[in-house]
């Protein structure tokens, strides 16, 4: 395929000119395309679109079809691809594509349609709610890039939840219906919902005042709605209510207006692990059909594959509308998720009833991901993580792209949290570079970030407390290297002005707050590559000062003082020594007891290894005889194999208290304080002062 210079010109006039000699636009009833009707996809919103350098034909199933045809049209004419570079720039984005051979060289037509009816954004996310601008420039993104469904359900808007039965205030009703409006010229669905279920009363005094609530949004344009009874519990979560009022607003009200979609229900049990009894399946049988159920996969926080939805939809009867929560970070609110958004099966799209993303509460930040759920929504089956992600930096930060991209990379996991869910992929250089290569690159593209603010100000906006922690990081590594080089140099002088250069910075970095404003409900402290080079950073520079504690005196009153130092103690309670009874490196399943006399024959099994653990800054605790850690539970380990030593689990706060110390589980290990019971180590809110000593 060629691609001749008239071809540009062709398509430049066109686009610029709808309507002119050349360009034939319509909807399958209009009598323009009537000559391509049998070209249009049967599919709601597909699109038909012929290039020749004769004519340019965009023929939509519907007025949305036509919209989407005319976007991609325009996506068309941006693209410098020439040749079969072009073809397979095509293949890549649309379903069909076929070349023209006898029309003209270089000509082609595109049949194209989505793999999901339903596709958008739901704003369901706990914390500060976007503002009126961010959803304004929201719409516009969810139009360009075909998302075609947006929920509006912020948990910290009052009258969305704990205010439901009030009506918005004109101010607010105002603002809602300039939103509705915005999202109707991009067409995109603004769907109302409603969470009553925090105090409902299953009577029709409040069943009349959802209805009357809605009838209010739908004078502001709303005409699609939803019912939310998540995260709740008591009389509210009772399902055949739930069913029975989503039949009674049907009834009462969809039907009532020819104009309304069916109604969404976000149900009590929102996915498989919260799911028990015949709820779900009351759900399904009792509550009529065409009202949605949402559904978040296997857990609160999944990806969704085939298996979970053949599982879900046998149980409500019906295909499932999934509230994907991903990229939302309600729950790790220091961390940026700007990753790659992959793990959703390509082979669902049979089972959807509709597809939602919870985003972050940072809004462009959120279009990382959310270019890439467009991307899957509208061709499942051709979906490529890596490419769309790459196409979204391309779009949303070109001029400082790599910058964006490094950044991106560096934030990407979300940490252990309840919800389990992890993300590959973050800081993937930082171990194949020198070190000191890395800490460079971290400040000098955070410089360039925060310097180019002028370019995309929304996006640098939101990002800049975590582009700074970026940068400051990459110095406090400069730092830890600069440790380094004067310890291996024996340089005392150098190494503790380095060491106290590194603590300023990591308190600069820690006074770094996003959203620090008054009235802030979410004010969070941004953590960078927080499962890669922030730990690194934090566990070198307490490895090099055990190091320089070991070998020098100088400038020891800089550094930090453990409570306990590295060393063999016995630890003492009631006059009574910890003692390992049972001494045997292989031995599983036992524990330490507490003996009145002290083992002049064998003390090793009443002496403790207690180590400072970098990783933590918390302490792990061994048996000098046979090398066997203490878990959480005061117990040795269950299994050698399965429960090797893990420093998030098996990792103790000591603490120096009136008369001894007291010791503390941490971590995933939870905070309970050892005591003494019947000679053994158990766990209690309030601890045992106990005796450690040489």
């Amino acid at each position: 395929m060629k691609r001749h210079d008239l071809f540009i010109l062709l398509w430049t006039i066109c686009l610029c000119c709808f309507g002119e000699p050349g360009k034939i636009v319509g909807t399958i009833g209009d009598k323009a395309v009537k000559t391509y009707r049998k070209k249009i996809p049967l599919q709601a919103e597909g699109y038909y679109i012929k290039v020749t350098p004769k004519e340019i034909v965009v023929a939509g199933r519907d007025e949305s079809g036509l919209f989407y045809g005319k976007q991609a049209l325009k996506t068309l004419s941006n693209t410098s691809l020439k040749g079969e570079d072009l073809f397979k720039f095509l293949k890549s984005q649309y379903k069909e594509v076929s070349p023209l051979r006898g029309d003209s060289d270089g000509a082609f037509e595109i049949r194209d349609w989505p793999s999901v009816s339903c596709r958008g954004v739901i704003e369901g996310f706990y914390g500060n709610p976007w503002s009126h601008e961010d959803r304004l420039r929201q719409f516009d993104f969810y139009g360009k890039h075909r998302l075609n469904i947006y929920v509006y359900g912020p948990k910290d808007d009052p009258y969305h939840r704990a205010h439901w039965r009030e009506p918005y205030p004109e101010a607010e009703a105002a603002k809602l219906k300039e939103l509705v409006e915005a999202a109707h010229r991009n067409r995109v669905q603004f769907v109302w919902a409603i969470h009553p279920g925090g105090d409902i009363k299953w009577n029709l005094q409040d069943s009349l005042a959802v209805v009357k609530k809605l009838n209010l949004m739908y004078d502001l344009g709303i005409r699609t709605f939803a019912v939310f009874f998540d995260d709740i519990g008591g009389e509210g979560a009772r399902g055949e209510k739930q069913a029975g009022l989503m039949n009674y607003l049907t009834d009462n009200f969809v039907r009532k207006h020819k104009d309304v979609e069916p109604l969404i229900i976000c149900p009590t049990q929102y996915n498989k692990a919260w799911s028990g009894g015949d709820y779900l399946s009351t759900l399904g049988t009792k509550m009529y059909p065409e009202v949605r159920i949402m559904w978040t996969g296997n857990s609160v926080v999944d990806m969704i594959e085939r298996d979970d939805m053949e599982w879900i939809n046998a149980q409500i009867k019906r295909k499932a509308f999934i509230w994907l929560n991903y990229p939302v970070n309600d729950y790790c609110q220091s961390r940026l998720l700007m990753g790659k958004t992959y793990g959703n099966g390509l082979d669902i799209a049979d089972l959807v009833s509709g597809f939602c993303s919870n985003p972050m509460e940072y809004a462009e930040a959120s279009k990382v991901s959310l270019y890439s759920i467009a991307d899957y929504c509208w061709n499942m089956p051709a979906y490529d993580a890596e490419k769309s992600w790459e196409d979204a930096l391309d779009e949303l930060m070109p001029t400082s792209r790599e910058a964006f991209r490094f950044f991106c990379e560096n934030n990407v996991d979300l940490g252990k949290t309840y919800h389990g869910l992890r993300r590959d992929g973050e800081s993937p250089e930082f171990r194949k570079v020198p070190n000191d290569v890395y800490f460079s690159r971290l400040v000098t593209e955070a410089d360039a970030l925060l310097a180019d603010s002028l370019s995309q100000p929304e996006m640098l906006r939101e990002i800049a407390p975590w582009v700074e922690s970026m940068r400051v990081l990459g110095q406090r590594g400069l730092q830890v290297m600069a440790m380094q080089k004067a310890l291996e140099a024996a340089d005392t002088v150098g190494f503790i002005a380095h060491y106290r250069a590194e603590q300023r910075l990591e308190e600069k970095q820690k006074s770094i707050i996003s959203r620090n404003y008054e009235g802030s409900v979410v004010k969070a402290k941004p953590i960078v590559s927080g499962t890669i080079v922030t730990p690194w950073v934090n566990e070198e520079t307490l490895q090099l000062v055990k190091n320089y504690k070991k070998n020098f005196a100088y400038g020891l009153e800089f550094l930090p003082q453990q409570v306990i130092e590295d060393g063999a103690y016995f630890i003492k309670a009631n006059g009574k020594f910890l003692t390992d009874v049972n001494a045997s490196a292989e031995r599983t399943g036992d524990c330490p007891v507490f003996v009145a006399e002290a083992d002049t024959i064998n003390p090793q099994r009443q002496l403790w290894n207690i180590e400072l653990i970098p990783a933590t800054g918390r302490y792990k605790i061994t048996n000098v005889q046979d090398g066997r850690y203490l878990n959480e539970r005061g117990t040795f380990w269950q299994d050698k194999a399965q429960n090797p030593f893990d420093a998030d689990w098996h990792t103790f706060v000591i603490a120096k208290t009136e008369g001894g110390y007291t010791i503390q589980c941490g971590g995933r290990g939870g905070s309970g304080y050892w005591v003494t019971e019947k000679d053994r180590i158990k766990n209690d809110k309030k601890g045992t002062v106990f005796l450690i000593e040489k």
